[in-house]
């Protein structure tokens, strides 16, 4: 079975011990939006609840279109 860009996200989280994680975010109006968080845990948490299977967050136009986890 093919893994969805949501699991492979949570599998990539747990390769490494990180410091920050770097999301590119698609907005409504096509513009590109980059978020850094240093609080790992709580984004991945948080994307988790927030996104489906394809990182498109529910109940909004908004999807997650790359990432990248920065090791400590």
């Amino acid at each position: 079975m093919k893994t969805t860009k949501k699991e492979q996200f949570i599998q990539d989280s747990t390769q490494n011990i990180n410091s920050k994680v770097i999301l590119g975010l698609r907005m409504p109006d096509n513009t590109k939006e980059i978020i850094i968080n240093d609080n790992v845990k709580n984004k991945i948490d948080y994307v988790v609840g927030k996104y489906d299977d394809d990182l498109k967050m529910n109940g909004a136009p908004i999807f997650i279109e790359e990432y990248l986890f920065v090791k400590a």
